[in-house]
Formats: structure tokens, C-alpha cells, sequence
């Protein structure tokens, strides 16, 4: 048995287990983080180091590993209580008394051990346990030793790690920290039906991204949201107010009713926007939310894949197209109805993704955050003068496929070009003259490759990132020869267009777009399309039919729903009884009147 001895004049000799050591040099590194105990890293006056018998010091370590695993159960059950109950409520600040009463106790006992050991750097990098001089003893005289960079003391230079573990610690410190930016909402939503606008109502999640007291949220949530209700942390309800939506990417953006604040003089807590391109599948993530309408829950799990992509599926939100120009982060973390639009959080509680849907089977689903950055920008630079905020996007009017396995067929080099799968009627593409089955290989002189299908996202982003109305030059293959075209870009739009209803006439009526036409094998995308009707109204009466496009009114020809809207407000104005209208059903026209009665 060899010992420890603090001096030379030392009275106690103490002996240390090999196992101990290495154990109370890493309780003292984790615990200088948990509870800002300085370990300090110094040369120190060393006398003898060994390895003594195991039986030693068993009363400190017995001491030091109760009192650490009853301040780790005591996080884990304040942070129970937290969830279930409220940080005021007596349970918790019971048990918040009891947990810094523990932190106190393993203070002064690792205050005891660091005035007789200090933590020291070697040469070689490691750490060891050094006996301090004891204060009493004298001083000797010192000799100038030579400086050695490498024996130097100084504080390790240990790199945070990138993808740090859900231990209980962290994470009940990530729920602490992202609970109180985390908010319920109560949306009521415009949609038409029996002829007339009507509202929705549902419930969502989202989380507060500035001090502006903006939140982050789904357009499945909040997107034509007209009665927006928030329910903070602190379980105050404010007004909120959409102020800008895209449903290309399903995401919204509710503007906090500020003059409602300060009238109340409530607070609240913003959470911290992150990065999603350096998630990695099993990386530990936590989705939070208010599932079912029920109060802030946290669910744990690692993402599954970080660029799913669902290709060739269109999918879609109450018609709406969804999901075009940005992977999905796909994990196992669970999500139920109500937690969409609240955050997915690193276990460093940043925000990585905004939770969209979930598919079962632990097929969970979240847009990136840095997707949602780009939106978030363009919706609050276009969200001015009480108008709703939107982002704008360009339109060449073309399908795109990946080339995966047909590169042999094309005769063209592996990962290089996209296939151009269909061009729609009227488009942009259509009038540059470039055919389905071209290959697109660059715009304005920039590469386009796209083997796999995860790559047609960024592909319709690159399109979609164009100048709106600017003329590119597209680089396209055609057999066996290349050439060159011109196209003008043109505004993106969807399927869906504007939707109004005529209540006297009993119907409800929507724009016809270019997507839509092209889907129905329109020739044009001029008219407006009935979408709904009231039962025992002229519409009805007339046997109008949900898809019936209107040409023209008593001879006036329909473009857009703004020129119907004219017609409809001067035939009520002028009370007219009857009122012819030209609709297109299907290949063919037809004449209906409809007889009105005021």
C-alpha cells in the first residue's frame, strides 16, 4: 500500500481508491456545470500520488452517490411536477426546497475534497488528482524551473459535443427552457360550404420566435385564420392575429395583440431558432406542443431520416399543395392532433423544425427551421399596410423527374440534367417552346442535377428563387443535340384560387388558375368555378353543379371573380329577377337561368 499525504508535515494520511479518483474527477467536471462549482485547474505543490487498497474512503463515496442520485431524482420529479402542475404550485417549490438543500450539501463536500485535491493537467493531456501543500507547512524556496507549454495548467480545452445525449438532466433543462416560449392556439378558420363563407374552428400549437411577440405555427393551424386566441405559459389568453401564411410549406405566422399586453402587463419568453442542416438520423430530439388541446407536453425521440421526401405523392391541405420546396424531417418522436405548429428542439433547446404531421407507426413529420427562416423573412417583408404577407415565388410551368435509372435511355452522364416530365398549357415553358421529355441541364448558366427524388426539392426551389417576370435562359437536351431557349418567369400560383360567395344567388365561387386549369383540362384559365351550393336557392334551382365554370353573365363575359363580383353587385342592385348564365361543364357549354326573388 503506497499513500497520499497533503504535506510533509501533514498529521492525516489519506488513501484513495484507483476507482474513486476517476470517479470524483468526472462527478466534479458534470457538477461544476450543474451548479456552477469552480473546478479549479492549477500546478500544485505535489508530494505522493498512488494507487491505495479499494476499501478506502467507502464512507465519502457512499456519501457523494446518495446525494448525487437524490439531486438527479429530484430534477426528474420537479420537472414531472412542472408539466402536470404549474412552477409555482406548492408540490413544486416543496420539492425545489428539498433539491437546494441537496446542491448545498454536495457543494460543501466537494469544497472539503478541492481544499486537499486539486484537478491537474499532465503533459500528455490527461488528468489527475495532486496533493495540495499543506498551508501550515513552511515554504521552501523554489527553484526557476524551465517553462514546458505542454505541463502548463490550463483549463481543458473540452469542445461542447455537437450531438449531445436526452440524459434526465438535459432533459429537464431543455422542457425548462422551451416551455415557456411554447403556446396553445385557438383558430377559427374561413371556408365555404353550402354556397356561403362559413368558420372553422381548431386547435394547434405554435412557438414564439422574436420580442416582437411573433409565433411560428402551420398553415393547417392558423393559414386563413380570421379569430386567432393564444394561451401563453402563464396561462393568460390574448388576441392574435394572422399576419402573413404559405401553404407551400405549411407555415404561418400570428402576430401577438401587443396593445393587449401592455393592458394586462403580461410577459412572455421567446425560444431560440436553430439549424436543421446538421441534423443527423438518431440524433435525440424533443417535440413539444399542446396535444388535444391539452397543456404544454413534451414527447422524446431521434430523427428517423433529415430529408424525407414523399415524391412522387402530391400532397395536400384541404386542396392546398403542400410540401413542394423543402425536405421533411422525418422522426420517431410522438406527435398527436393539436401538436401542430409547436417546435421540434435539439438537447440544447434550440428549435430544428416546426412538427407538421404525423403518420402513425411512429412516422412522425417536421418542416426544417431553416426553411422556415426563409419564410418567416419574406412573410414579415411583405406583410405591410394591414395586408396579408406572403412569399413570392417564380413559375416556369414545368414537372420535373429525377433521372435515376434512365440515364442509359437519355444517353446523358449520371447526376446530370432533370427530366422535364410535363409542361402545362400556357405556361412560361410552353410558350419558350420546350416539349415533355427535354432535359433541363442549366438556367442562366447554373447547373440543374437531379438523379434521386430527394433532389427534385431543391430543383423547384432554384426555380422558384428566380425573379418573378425576369427572363432566364435554360440550357435544355433534346435527343442528341443541345439548345438554348428563353422563358419569362411568371407568379407561382396553386390550384386554389381566391374564393367569394354570392349569398343571393346562393353559391360560393372561386377563381380559375392556371394550375387548376391545366388539371382539368381547361383550355384556359379564364371564368370562375362553382365550389359550393345552398340547397332551395336560384343556383341550385337552376341545377348549377359544384366544377361548373362560368363564362359569362346576361352576355358579359367572366374572366376573373372580380369581374363576376361587378356583375353580381349591379343584378342585386338593380334587383333583377332573372339572370342568364354561359357555364362550361366538362368538353361541353350549356345555358342556365337563374330566377331570383328578393
Amino acid at each position: 500500500m503506497t499513500t497520499l499525504t497533503t504535506s510533509k508535515n501533514a498529521p492525516t494520511t489519506m488513501r484513495l481508491s484507483a476507482q474513486l479518483a476517476r470517479r470524483w474527477l468526472r462527478a466534479a467536471v458534470v457538477a461544476s456545470a450543474l451548479m456552477s462549482v469552480a473546478v479549479p485547474v492549477v500546478m500544485a505543490d505535489e508530494r505522493t500520488i498512488d494507487t491505495p487498497t479499494a476499501d478506502q474512503w467507502s464512507q465519502v463515496d457512499r456519501v457523494m452517490a446518495d446525494k448525487v442520485k437524490l439531486r438527479d431524482d429530484l430534477y426528474l420529479i420537479i420537472g414531472s411536477l412542472t408539466a402536470q402542475l404549474s412552477p409555482n404550485h406548492p408540490q413544486v417549490a416543496s420539492r425545489q426546497r428539498q433539491l437546494d438543500e441537496v446542491r448545498k450539501e454536495i457543494e460543501k463536500l466537494q469544497t472539503t475534497l478541492q481544499s486537499t485535491y486539486r484537478i491537474q493537467r499532465e503533459g500528455d493531456g490527461s488528468l489527475k488528482l495532486v496533493a495540495l501543500a499543506d498551508a501550515a507547512a513552511p515554504e521552501k524556496p523554489k527553484k526557476k524551473a524551465k517553462k514546458n507549454p505542454a505541463a502548463a495548467a490550463v483549463a481543458p480545452d473540452v469542445k461542447p459535443d455537437p450531438y449531445p445525449s436526452a440524459t434526465p438532466q438535459k432533459v429537464v433543462a431543455v422542457t425548462d427552457k422551451i416551455f415557456p416560449a411554447v403556446v396553445r392556439l385557438d383558430v377559427a378558420q374561413e371556408i365555404y360550404s353550402d354556397g356561403k363563407r362559413n368558420l372553422q374552428r381548431g386547435i394547434g400549437s405554435g412557438v414564439i420566435i422574436d420580442g416582437e411577440g411573433r409565433i411560428l405555427t402551420n398553415y393547417h393551424v392558423a393559414g386563413r385564420g380570421v379569430e386567432i386566441y393564444v394561451t401563453l405559459a402563464n396561462k393568460e389568453r390574448v388576441k392574435g392575429k394572422l399576419i402573413g401564411d404559405d401553404h407551400w410549406t405549411d407555415l404561418a405566422i400570428v402576430q401577438l395583440d401587443k396593445d393587449e399586453l401592455k393592458k394586462k402587463n403580461i410577459t412572455y419568453k421567446f425560444a431560440e431558432l436553430g439549424t436543421s442542416k446538421q441534423l443527423i438520423p438518431g440524433q435525440d430530439v424533443m417535440a413539444v406542443g399542446t396535444p388535444f388541446g391539452l397543456a404544454r407536453t413534451m414527447t422524446l425521440g431521434v430523427v428517423s431520416n433529415n430529408e424525407r421526401t414523399f415524391y412522387p405523392d402530391r400532397l395536400t391541405i384541404d386542396e392546398f399543395e403542400t410540401g413542394w420546396f423543402a425536405n421533411w424531417i422525418q422522426m420517431d418522436t410522438p406527435i398527436n392532433p393539436g401538436n401542430s405548429g409547436g417546435p421540434l428542439v435539439d438537447m440544447d433547446g434550440y428549435v430544428v423544425g416546426i412538427n407538421t404531421r404525423g403518420g402513425g407507426q411512429n412516422l412522425n413529420f417536421a418542416v426544417p427551421i431553416d426553411t422556415a427562416k426563409y419564410v418567416v423573412e419574406k412573410i414579415l417583408e411583405t406583410s405591410k399596410d394591414g395586408k396579408k404577407g406572403y412569399v413570392p415565388r417564380s413559375d416556369l410551368g414545368v414537372d420535373l423527374k429525377p433521372l435515376q435509372d434512365l440515364e442509359t435511355f437519355y444517353d446523358i452522364d449520371i447526376n446530370k440534367g432533370v427530366l422535364i416530365n410535363s409542361v402545362d398549357r400556357n405556361s412560361p415553358a410552353s410558350k419558350a417552346g420546350i416539349k415533355s421529355q427535354d432535359i433541363l441541364l442549366e438556367i442562366d448558366g447554373k447547373s440543374v442535377n437531379c438523379r434521386f427524388p430527394e433532389e427534385i426539392a431543391p430543383v423547384r426551389r432554384m426555380i422558384a428563387d428566380i425573379t418573378i417576370g425576369k427572363e432566364v435562359t435554360l440550357t435544355l437536351k433534346r435527343g442528341k443535340e443541345n439548345l438554348t431557349v428563353k422563358a419569362k418567369t411568371e407568379k407561382l400560383e396553386g390550384a386554389v384560387g381566391q374564393e367569394r360567395e354570392l349569398k343571393t344567388w346562393g353559391l360560393s365561387i372561386r377563381d380559375v388558375t392556371r394550375a387548376y386549369a391545366n388539371q382539368r383540362l381547361l383550355d384556359d384559365d379564364k371564368g370562375v368555378v362553382v365550389t359550393t351550393l345552398s340547397p332551395g336557392y336560384p343556383a341550385a334551382k337552376a341545377e348549377l353543379s359544384p366544377g361548373d365554370v362560368v363564362r359569362a353573365v346576361n352576355g358579359e363575359e367572366v374572366n376573373d371573380i372580380d369581374a363576376l363580383q361587378k356583375l353580381f353587385d349591379e343584378s342585386v342592385k338593380n334587383k333583377d329577377d332573372q339572370v342568364l348564365f354561359n357555364v362550361q361543364r366538362g368538353r361541353g357549354q350549356r345555358t342556365v337561368i337563374l330566377k331570383v326573388t328578393y
